[in-house]
């Protein structure tokens, strides 16, 4: 966290009475313990069997392309 950020959220602090600055830190707390379940999931092989094997990337790409050079030419003057 830069200090200007650390600044800006200690001036709003202070602008918070005692019992509100205790339940900003329950909250936070809160969405801290929530959090720790959740592990990013590794994107390796997270996509694997969804798509069929015989995809050919390349010759759809080219078949996208071809579509959007249609609707620019079409959107030419």
């Amino acid at each position: 966290m830069n200090v200007s950020k650390l600044e800006e959220i200690e001036n709003a602090l202070n602008d918070l009475s005692r019992e509100e600055q205790l339940l900003l830190i329950e909250h936070i707390a809160e969405r801290l313990r929530q959090s720790e379940g959740k592990q990013a999931q590794p994107l390796y092989g997270a996509w694997q069997g969804k798509f069929p094997v015989d995809v050919d990337i390349d010759k759809d790409l080219v078949e996208v392309r071809r579509d959007w050079m249609k609707k620019f030419e079409k959107l030419a003057p």
